[in-house]
């Protein structure tokens, strides 16, 4: 769980429910993450009501972890955040933000506390789970080759990634993968003539067919996934090429996993 001090009561209360309804009777280890030293409040406030082993880890506050990264204009990446916030674009005024959205997309399984472990769960600050899990989800994945699993998949707002589906689809080009059935079941394709169509690609969010992204993205605030996925070459080249991009900072872009698993899981 990626939380802070003053989350403190929204993280007993998911990590009570979790326990209740699965890891009573699992006890799999608890991780919590900070970008600054969990107090001691924190820590006797969610020892006691952890099953299983539990650490509680700082984060390096550092451009490799959680900060610009040495590629990005700093300055112009403050003034793209007050623009976003002045627009009303949730949470993109917040340097924070972009930090996490930086460490959840491309550096949280590189964590030191995470090397050992091949399976993770997320788990955010109040949350609930509102049946009992009987069943190891880790296991059924594993027996079942699964390497990604996900709670929810909805529209994202366009306003907030509006150069992320041209990067993606242009990552995509650039590496001659195909389009597979999940990534056609993102794409909005263009109906324009195809005397036309081409010349679409010069408009915002379209790749070079003119088609566009329709917005459906997985929210991986509640994903469960291997993370030796993750620490594959093709993951870190790819979240290599649209972290350098840029749109994490000067847009609101988080590399929720739709964008790579259209093409890397069939």
């Amino acid at each position: 769980m990626l939380a802070r001090n003053n989350e403190v009561d929204g993280a007993v209360k998911s990590i009570v429910s979790l326990e209740k309804q699965f890891n009573g009777w699992f006890n799999y280890p608890v991780i919590f993450l900070n970008d600054q030293p969990f107090d001691q409040h924190f820590v006797d406030s969610l020892t006691p009501v952890v099953s299983g082993q539990v650490q509680f880890e700082t984060i390096s506050n550092s451009s490799d972890m959680w900060g610009f990264p040495d590629w990005i204009d700093i300055k112009k990446a403050k003034t793209c955040m007050a623009e976003q916030a002045d627009r009303g674009i949730k949470y993109a005024g917040q340097e924070s933000y972009h930090h996490m959205c930086r460490f959840n997309s491309g550096k949280f399984f590189d964590h030191a506390a995470l090397k050992p472990y091949k399976w993770y769960w997320r788990v955010e600050p109040n949350v609930r789970f509102t049946c009992a899990i009987t069943y190891d989800p880790f296991l059924a994945m594993q027996n079942t080759n699964k390497v990604y699993g996900y709670v929810m998949a909805l529209w994202e707002l366009g306003s907030t990634v509006p150069s992320l589906f041209s990067h993606v689809a242009a990552y995509k080009s650039s590496h001659n993968l195909p389009s597979s059935p999940l990534w056609k079941s993102f794409v909005d394709a263009s109906w324009a003539p195809l005397p036309i169509r081409p010349f679409l690609h010069y408009l915002p969010g379209r790749d070079s067919h003119g088609d566009a992204w329709n917005f459906c993205h997985y929210w991986s605030n509640f994903e469960i996934a291997d993370m030796d996925w993750f620490r594959s070459p093709e993951y870190r080249t790819f979240f290599q090429a649209l972290d350098e991009a840029g749109g994490i900072y000067y847009e609101r872009v988080s590399l929720d996993r739709s964008s790579f698993a259209t093409k890397y899981i069939d």
